[in-house]
């Protein structure tokens, strides 16, 4: 017996006549192909993913999302998805043992098509709701005002008889209820503070979901139901809880302008697209100030109208500059102008670290620094060194020149005698005083004034008040009845009487700083006993004034000029959580002579009104332009927001903390709850939890905590007055789980039911081969089903000799 094999044809001039075509299709469903497909894309979603500098380039500018629809990144994932389907119907025949093969490529087909839909159409935001408004209800006055539940927030209603104001001045979430009916429950407290247009004040307390509970408390008196025998001191006022309802979401990575004219409380949007979001765009480093290497960038974007008519409409407005982490600082320079001094000084600030501080002599609202710690003195000459304060007692200086009296007198509880207080004679002199009252940083139209109020008895034996001011030219002689300079009809102001003079000196800071023409400084430090230390400073040199804190002079201009731009924070100064919210951009409004130019800084969201922004939690940082034809409008720059389907409203908001409670420290806090509420034609739905990895789903977006009001250190019941929802849509989730499901199912079958398949084919080709016992054979196929590979094999003939 002998054994030969027969070849089968050639397949060399079949390749040879495919053409072109049946080449490249043979390239590109190469193995090899694939794998190189495969790199590509590793490569690219390493790049985007772990290093983020790429995509974050100036050229570039992509946020992950970006980067991820770019359009490299959608020509990769349509190649592969391509090139599988092709290889897959080229080399993989459609039999039962090649289904786990099929499987597997679908489902990353499928995959691939969801995730497409998923991120096409994929919004993302976030929103804050805060858990209730306050709705007021003046006599007389037909729209109702509203107060959102923020302490701080505030606002005004003018009627017939003058001004209402209205404060939160306090909200507490565990207020205990002591009713015997609701005895032992707690409730959120809401605290308003009303003004009414006659001066007499009252504070109204509010309980959610406890109307029958509302009661004023009336200052320094306690409750009006003890006081006055009712529970309202004005029962014609109506103040009410309410929902604060949320209508809109801030689309993440995202900017708009807003734009609204002066008085109106709604915005008009208008999206910005393709600005910058990495790095600083300024066409010249003078626009700002800077203490880096910063190359100029130019950059010019047409902010067009959006889909509603603006104050804007016929007026050209542009993006000119964009700096990611900047703020608005003023700083000082010699001048030709007139003499206005300025001192720049570095101290310690909170925390030890050095803080810089620019002194300016003649203007009271700047000449102080450090929470009251030091003070700038302009002086004509060294010879005026003494006559800067020697403590930091406030001290009424007065003299009789007549009768050579001149007296210091610290003022204190023991020498602050009050309204009725007796009169002290000053020696011989016939004059007689005594001290009312003492009325400290009062602000007045140009800064701030303090005064003492001081009745006086002269030789002639009239009585006056001399309200002394730290201010000279502010001081007066108040004649008749009361002399309250403020009262609401003060009475006349006579002339002085120069016979007797005083001089006010307000509690003074300890650090004094003065400095005379020629550029000489000097330093005082004062304490409550006395002047400790006067000595002169050289400009640049540190001066230890007490262990461990030492103040240095860094500069002096005797005609200073301020100029007011941005301070890009150098990157290593950065705080890294604070993302975008330290952004500016430069806006200029109009053309040609009429341009106006102005910087505005980031608003996380778009607010009508401050209230919102009592907190001190949210910027609200609006800027006003009036343009040529005289109408004011305001602007804001912020993020894209977008109307929620349903608008939602805070019920309740639940902290969990472990044993001890919340200490100001997040590792003490195990989750936060809201209970939402939306509204779905007219009604509110039932309460709804959320929870930290607890989303829910509510009219087509899910919604997820993000951020929370966390109380106030020290006060218990504080803060938890809004939350922070993220907002996003999920299309696609359940075609992206349905192409998974089948690519497991698929790689299930190709490692554990592929295997039994082949074992069973070749038990019975090994049977059929035994049973022919010499006899002609069918071909057996030496390889396995499902090898895409298809190379051709000529059939074993067995033929006997």
């Amino acid at each position: 017996m002998s054994m030969s094999t027969v070849n089968p044809p050639s397949s060399a001039g079949k390749k040879a006549g495919r053409g072109f075509g049946g080449a490249l299709l043979d390239r590109v469903t190469n193995v090899w192909f694939g794998v190189a497909l495969l790199i590509l894309l590793f490569f690219y979603c390493s790049i985007g993913s772990a290093v983020p500098a790429v995509r974050q380039l100036p050229f570039l500018e992509m946020t992950e999302f970006d980067w991820f629809h770019w359009w490299p990144f959608q020509v990769l994932i349509f190649s592969l998805c391509t090139i599988l389907t092709l290889t897959t119907i080229r080399r993989i025949p459609l039999r039962l043992v090649n289904a786990g093969v099929w499987m597997i490529h679908s489902g990353i087909i499928i995959l691939c098509l969801g995730s497409y839909y998923y991120f096409g159409t994929k919004i993302e935001g976030d929103a804050p709701v805060f858990r209730r408004s306050v709705s007021i209800h003046v006599p007389n006055v037909p729209t109702p005002a509203s107060l959102v539940c923020v302490p701080g927030a505030s606002t005004s209603v003018v009627d017939g008889a003058g001004e209402w104001k209205f404060a939160i001045q306090s909200t507490n979430t565990d207020w205990p209820i002591l009713s015997e009916e609701h005895k032992g429950e707690k409730a959120y407290a809401v605290n308003v503070a009303v003004t009414k247009p006659d001066g007499e004040m009252f504070i109204r307390q509010l309980l959610a979901g406890y109307p029958q509970y509302i009661e004023d408390v009336i200052p320094g008196k306690g409750r009006a139901i003890k006081n006055i025998g009712r529970k309202l001191v004005d029962e014609d006022l109506k103040i009410e809880l309410a929902y604060e309802a949320q209508e809109y979401f801030h689309v993440m990575n995202s900017w708009a302008l807003y734009v609204r004219r002066a008085g109106e409380r709604q915005w008009r949007q208008r999206p910005i697209h393709k600005m910058p979001r990495y790095n600083d765009f300024i066409a010249s480093r003078e626009a700002v100030f800077v203490d880096f290497p910063l190359s100029p960038r130019v950059l010019d974007i047409e902010v067009k109208p959006g889909d509603t008519p603006d104050a804007l409409m016929n007026t050209p407005v542009r993006v000119t500059a964009y700096l990611r982490y900047a703020t608005m600082e003023r700083r000082w320079r010699e001048g030709n102008g007139p003499l206005n001094p300025v001192l720049r000084i570095t101290a310690p600030g909170q925390q030890g670290t050095p803080t810089t501080s620019d002194l300016v002599a003649f203007d009271s609202s700047r000449n102080h620094a450090g929470n009251g710690l030091m003070k700038f003195y302009w002086l004509a000459d060294e010879t005026r060194l003494d006559q800067l304060p020697k403590s930091t007692q406030a001290t009424l200086h007065i003299s009789v020149p007549a009768s050579d009296i001149s007296l210091a007198v610290p003022l204190n509880s023991e020498t602050i005698a009050g309204p009725s207080g007796a009169l002290t004679a000053l020696g011989d002199s016939g004059f007689s005083y005594s001290i009312r009252n003492v009325l400290d940083n009062l602000s007045i139209a140009n800064g701030t004034v303090s005064v003492a109020m001081v009745n006086v008895k002269t030789p002639d034996g009239v009585e006056f008040t001399r309200m002394v001011a730290d201010r000279p030219e502010m001081t007066k002689d108040l004649h008749g009845g009361n002399s309250d300079p403020h009262a609401p009809a003060p009475k006349e102001a006579k002339p002085l009487d120069r016979r007797i003079t005083m001089v006010y000196q307000p509690p003074s800071p300890p650090l004094l700083f003065a400095a005379v023409p020629g550029g000489k400084v000097f330093l005082a430090f004062n304490g409550r006993d006395g002047r400790e230390l006067l000595r002169e400073m050289t400009i640049g040199e540190s001066v230890e004034v007490a262990q461990g804190f030492s103040v240095r002079a860094d500069a002096i201009f005797a005609h200073g000029e301020s100029e007011v731009k941005p301070y890009i924070v150098p990157p290593e100064r950065r705080n890294r959580d604070v993302g975008v919210n330290m952004a500016m951009i430069r806006l200029e409004i109009g053309s040609g002579a009429s341009v106006q130019s102005l910087w505005l800084s980031f608003n996380a969201y778009a607010f009508d009104n401050d209230q919102y922004a009592g907190s001190r939690r949210f910027s609200y940082t609006p800027r006003s332009v009036r343009l040529p034809d005289g109408s004011a409008v305001e602007i804001m720059f912020s993020r894209e927001r977008r109307k929620l389907p349903n608008p939602v409203a805070l019920e309740d908001f639940e902290l969990l903390t472990h044993v001890g409670g919340y200490t100001g420290n997040a590792l003490t806090i195990r989750n936060y709850v809201s209970w939402l509420r939306f509204l779905d034609d007219g009604e509110w739905s039932d309460a709804v939890p959320i929870q930290v990895n607890q989303p829910t789903e509510y009219g087509g977006y899910w919604y997820f905590q993000s951020s929370w009001d966390p109380p106030q250190r020290g006060m218990p019941g504080s803060g938890m007055n809004y939350t922070g929802l993220g907002v996003g849509n999920r299309n696609g989730v359940f075609i992206q789980l349905a192409g998974c499901c089948i690519a497991v199912s698929g790689m299930i079958f190709a490692f554990y039911v592929k295997p039994i398949l082949i074992r069973q084919r070749r038990t019975k080709a090994r049977a059929k081969i035994s049973r022919t016992d010499g006899e002609e054979n069918e071909p057996i196929e030496t390889q396995p089903e499902g090898d895409d590979r298809r190379v051709a094999r000529a059939p074993l003939v067995l033929r006997r000799t």
